[in-house]
């Protein structure tokens, strides 16, 4: 009885912090989609509001929010693979919920040709599938930090390719500028981190020999 109230529980509490994350992930990730090219000056506020957008809907942040659930909720790598799919495939869901509400009822743009069925099945089955192997990736990845720390380097690996993705361009305008030094910070200090832990680990080791 108590196991199966721990279980229920467990699943309560994944599920509200997966909507929950989900939601605000597809959201801030619409409005990284719909940001406008104008030129225009942007108010702090804005600029804000646009850095935390393109930040979330960056590729490093949904990885690590994966992980964060893989180590948060996963008490078994199994339950780290099935968590990570499952929020991303919510947060996922939550992206392409927001972004029909947001082109059907706000956009002011023009709206793309609508493709054939086959096309849209192709469409969602292909973005699903990344994301759910993205998923699994990043919960495995987080259950593993609990074993190990310095998995974070896979985590480094992502960064920096995306990084080489954002380009020489990014560097062009404020909101790529404060991303890529974000990511930069970000790599830097995983490094700091795990070297603190590879000299724990060391002094460990040499206090028990």
């Amino acid at each position: 009885m108590k196991n199966d109230q721990e279980f229920k529980n467990h699943w309560k509490r994944f599920i509200i912090f997966s909507l929950s994350i989900g939601m605000v992930v597809g959201i801030f990730s619409v409005i990284s989609d719909h940001i406008p090219s104008t030129g225009e000056e942007l108010m702090v506020l804005e600029i804000v509001i646009t850095y935390l957008a393109v930040m979330i809907n960056s590729l490093p942040v949904w990885f690590i929010i994966a992980m964060i659930i893989g180590y948060k909720f996963g008490r078994n790598i199994k339950e780290a693979l099935f968590f990570g799919a499952f929020y991303t495939i919510i947060a996922i869901t939550f992206y392409f919920l927001f972004d029909y509400i947001y082109e059907s009822f706000f956009y002011e743009g023009v709206i793309p040709v609508a493709t054939s069925f086959k096309d849209q099945i192709k469409f969602y089955a292909e973005w699903y599938g990344v994301s759910t192997a993205g998923g699994l990736v990043g919960g495995a990845l987080g259950y593993l930090f609990k074993k190990n720390r310095f998995v974070l380097l896979f985590l480094v690996l992502g960064i920096t390719l995306q990084l080489f993705v954002n380009g020489a361009r990014s560097w062009s305008n404020l909101i790529g500028i404060a991303q890529n030094v974000s990511f930069c910070l970000m790599i830097t200090s995983i490094f700091i981190y795990l070297a603190i832990v590879w000299r724990k680990n060391r002094n460990k080791k040499q206090s028990l020999a």
